[in-house]
């Protein structure tokens, strides 16, 4: 968080944002899995961090059948 963004802070606590209860484990990161009719894993992406996403070709290729072997 920069200076810069103090403004927008009170902008937002202005207009009535604000952070609510936490729900769930906080420390529980995404990812994603992409299983086949046979249930092989095709794709395995586990994030190291929040915001880490896996590639959208890389996830497009997997779940594409006439790359499967």
């Amino acid at each position: 968080m920069s200076i810069k963004s103090i403004p927008r802070v009170f902008s937002a606590l202005k207009g009535g944002h604000k952070q609510g209860a936490i729900q769930g484990n906080t420390l529980q990161l995404g990812g994603a899995i992409i299983v086949d009719p046979s249930d092989t894993v095709r794709y395995y992406f586990a994030s190291k961090k929040a915001g880490d996403h896996p590639e959208v070709e890389d996830l497009l290729e997997a779940a594409d059948p006439q790359t499967w072997t």
